[in-house]
Order: structure tokens, then C-alpha cells, then sequence
């Protein structure tokens, strides 16, 4: 990866500051400071992803991004200031090794009043985590919020989208808490063809769409009992189905109900957070393109030797395919 972090160095050095410059070249992470009192963390999660089958032979923190990132939230704290998080794969994702994600998870809720938002991408969709101050237990306090926003790539069964953050402003005691958000989206069938498509609203303010008093992860908790109360046919679900996909023709059974209810408790996989759910859905349960794609990552078979391993990914390369 060095010659891709160099590159991302080079590209990035007139935007962060030099002295985080190698740490860019090293492990793809940086921090730099937005505003008197926040800071904006940059975390390169790749050395979390479950295609990356390396790391089922190792899945402690082979790089030290986990180490510099708590570091980064210590420094934060004993100066006092607010920390936003940009990162791209959630780790209640299918996608995210557990051991990554439970790293993460603890870091945050060691953080919880230093960190003032997580935003995520990876997805496709628009949902939410929640994070817990017992990990296993999705009935103890919300401790932060994990925001995975849409993406402008198309994508089976979405439609394009993106989102505008209003954060708690510039000023001297400034919370940087998220205040709400907007999200706009691209309908296909409309404007799939179209030379200048318009981009369409899809809901002015997150607080009224779902009747949220804040952004806070007691709030965002308490929506979550909502649905658990009244069900998929209710109507704030209904909404939350249809900005998920940015369509309002998708049908969600009980499976597809209980399933996104069990995702948004999981920010890293334990089945136990969701044992209050009936039939404790899993979350690739409710995308069938991710389950199978789930299927196909399954490396427990790999050889867990190194060497043997290194051989195992040469065999399977047809010789013509490439020159080594």
C-alpha cells in the first residue's frame, strides 16, 4: 500500500498539516484541526475489512491506526476539544471484522464526551448505529450515534443521494454537536436519461421527519423503541424504509422489520444485542445482495500459515492473468 499512501500524501499535502504527512504515507489516517476547539480524525478502517483476508490470520492492530487513534482522542480530551470522525465502514457492517469493530466500539465509548459525530459511508443507505455502554446489552444507555449516510453511486435497488450536517457553529463554547440534516436524492426513473437531471429533496430536516427533539443517542434510541412499539406498518418505519433505498415502492415484511430494528443495535455482531428483538434477525439478512456476498467472504478454510497462504493466492491466480 505504500505507493498508494504516497500518492494520497502528495495529493493531500496542501490540505492537512506536514506533520501528518507520514502518518498518511504509513497507515492512510490523519488528524487536523477545523476550528478553535475540534478536531476532524480521519481513520483508514481498512485493516477492518472482511475482504481483506489477511487478517484472519491476525486481527490485532497490524498497523498501530487503532493505537494512534485512541492517542488522537486522548490528546483531544486533555485539550479539551470536540472530535468528528470520517471513516467508511461501519462496524456493525457484514463487511467489518468483529475485532476491528469491537476495538472501535470501546474507543468510542471511553470518548463518548469527547466524540461529537461518526459519519460513515460503505453502505449505501441511509440508517444508523447506535453504540451501547455495555456492548453487549442494547438495553443499557446510548452512548453515540453512527451516521452511514447514502452515497451518489448507483447502486442495486437505491437511488443516488447525499446529505448537509448543520453542526453547532464556530464560536467560543461551541458543543460541534450535529444539529440536523437534509438529504437529497436522484430519481432514476425520472432522470436517469436526463442531460442536467434535477436533484430532489428528499426531507428538509431529519428532527421533523422522524419528530427527533435532537440528534442525541437517547433520541435516536428512543425512535428505535418506537418502532419496536408500533411495528412495521407504522408510519415514522415507513419513512425510515423509504429514505433508506431513496424509493417509496419498497416492501419490508416482518423478516425485513426486525431485521433493520437488529442493525441499528449491532455496531459490531453480537446476537445479543438484539435478544429482546423477536427472531433476532441478522442485518445482511434484510439486503439479499449482502448476504450472498457474505457467503463468498468466508475465510475460515484459507490456511492460516503465512507462507501457505502467500502460495494459496498465487495458485489461484491463472498464469496468464498477470506478470509477478
Amino acid at each position: 500500500m505504500t505507493w498508494l499512501y504516497g500518492s494520497m500524501a502528495d495529493n493531500w499535502k496542501t490540505w492537512i498539516p506536514s506533520s501528518q504527512l507520514e502518518t498518511v504515507k504509513y497507515m492512510g489516517c490523519y488528524m487536523t484541526p477545523l476550528y478553535k476547539g475540534l478536531r476532524l480524525i480521519s481513520l483508514n478502517n481498512a485493516l477492518g475489512d472482511a475482504v481483506n483476508f489477511f487478517l484472519y490470520i491476525n486481527q490485532t492492530d497490524p498497523d498501530g491506526s487503532m493505537s494512534w487513534f485512541e492517542k488522537q482522542l486522548h490528546d483531544a480530551e486533555v485539550a479539551g476539544d470536540k472530535v468528528h470522525i470520517v471513516a467508511h465502514i461501519p462496524g456493525g457492517d457484514s463487511e467489518a471484522l468483529e475485532g476491528w469493530a469491537t476495538n472501535y466500539y470501546n474507543i468510542i465509548n471511553r470518548y463518548e464526551n469527547t466524540v461529537m459525530a461518526q459519519f460513515f459511508g460503505h453502505t449505501h443507505s441511509e440508517e444508523y448505529y447506535l453504540t451501547f455502554e455495555n456492548i453487549n446489552n442494547g438495553r443499557s444507555r446510548p452512548t453515540s450515534v453512527i451516521y452511514s449516510a447514502p452515497s451518489v453511486t448507483t447502486y442495486s435497488e437505491y437511488n443516488p443521494a447525499y446529505r448537509i450536517y448543520t453542526v453547532d457553529g464556530n464560536y467560543d463554547g461551541s458543543s460541534y454537536q450535529l444539529l440536523d440534516f437534509e438529504e437529497w436524492y436522484l430519481n432514476l426513473t425520472t432522470q436517469g436519461n436526463v442531460v442536467d437531471p434535477v436533484w430532489e429533496q428528499l426531507y428538509s430536516s431529519v428532527l421533523e421527519e422522524y419528530s427527533l427533539p435532537s440528534l442525541r443517542p437517547s433520541d435516536w434510541n428512543s425512535l428505535l423503541i418506537h418502532f419496536m412499539d408500533y411495528g412495521k406498518d407504522d408510519i415514522l418505519f415507513k419513512k425510515y424504509i423509504k429514505n433508506y433505498y431513496r424509493r417509496s415502492n419498497m416492501n419490508c415484511d416482518e423478516a425485513c422489520f426486525r431485521g433493520h430494528l437488529c442493525s441499528i443495535r449491532q455496531a459490531h455482531h453480537s446476537e445479543s444485542l438484539c435478544d429482546d428483538i423477536p427472531l433476532r434477525i441478522k442485518r445482511n439478512d434484510k439486503r439479499k445482495n449482502k448476504t450472498k456476498y457474505t457467503a463468498q467472504t468466508n475465510f475460515n478454510h484459507l490456511p492460516k500459515n503465512i507462507d501457505d497462504l502467500k502460495k494459496y493466492i498465487l495458485d489461484a491466480i491463472p498464469k496468464d492473468a498477470c506478470t509477478l
